[in-house]
């Protein structure tokens, strides 16, 4: 019996990456789909109780802790294992410098700004006082609102590899590489 015909031109031998990529694809649709989620939760919710007040945060903080969070753990952990491959040639790259600094710059400030809202929401659901928990929810809610906003802005960046100025190599500069590296 003969081997079948390879009829589309894809070869052996890609290596780990397609085993890297698709996972951390799934992941950053979890990662993006629990965001909006929690946006839509936080937006169409309107508590007036107590106990509202106590359904929306838990519900609002186990989408944030058992998918947000895993999530952004396996984008991280995937990126980084991505990067590792060929960390030359991403580090050339300006949208991925983009990328990065974007990520460094949203990531901590807005995950800060998270959970001392959700903490002192708490605190004041608590407490009693169901005006001040209204006023922290309401600027959680727009730290969920940029935090979606700005994962728009990583994947876009992401998928489409913008060049941002950086003029492409002619091929006479392609060729001239190539046979000084060889």
């Amino acid at each position: 019996m003969t081997d079948p015909v390879n009829k589309h031109g894809r070869r052996p031998g890609r290596g780990i990456r397609p085993w890297l990529l698709i996972p951390k694809i799934l992941s950053v649709a979890a990662l993006f789909g629990g965001f909006l989620a929690a946006a839509v939760l936080l937006h169409t919710s309107e508590p007036q109780t107590h106990e509202q007040w106590t359904f929306v945060i838990t519900t609002s903080s186990t989408l944030f802790l058992y998918l947000i969070v895993p999530a952004v753990f396996c984008v991280v952990l995937l990126g980084v294992l991505l990067f590792w491959q060929h960390p030359k040639v991403f580090l050339k790259m300006r949208w991925f410098q983009v990328k990065v600094v974007l990520l460094i710059l949203t990531l901590p400030p807005l995950h800060l700004t998270g959970r001392w809202l959700v903490h002192h929401a708490r605190e004041a659901l608590d407490a009693g006082d169901l005006d001040r928990v209204a006023e922290l929810m309401g600027r959680f809610t727009l730290t969920v609102d940029i935090a979606v906003l700005a994962l728009i802005v990583v994947i876009t960046i992401g998928r489409h590899k913008p060049r941002f100025g950086k003029r492409p190599k002619t091929l006479a500069e392609q060729r001239k590489t190539t046979s000084t590296e060889g």
